[in-house]
């Protein structure tokens, strides 16, 4: 349910359970949309760090990037993986 504002309180205006549960809905959806947003920044913040670091380090081809955040995809043969500071070493 999309959060609807309501613009015409007055002095004198009741509030009813149905605002305060509307209230509550627009904070939850809200809260919802900023985690999402805030998944969306960091995914980016790490792409424009990989180009950057490629152009200034004159690296342009085979650029990629990886989330180390768990090692479900990605099978280390030769290195190891520091878990506290989620990096592949090798």
């Amino acid at each position: 349910m999309p959060f609807v504002p309501k613009f015409d309180w007055t002095f004198d205006t009741d509030v009813t359970e149905y605002d305060i549960l509307r209230w509550e809905h627009g904070i939850y959806d809200a809260h919802l949309m900023l985690s999402e947003h805030a998944a969306a920044i960091a995914a980016l913040q790490i792409d424009v760090k990989s180009v950057k670091d490629a152009l200034f380090n004159n690296f342009t081809d085979n650029i990629f990037t990886e989330n180390l955040d768990t090692l479900t995809d990605v099978q280390v043969i030769s290195g190891w993986y520091d878990e506290v500071n989620k990096r592949l070493v090798v």
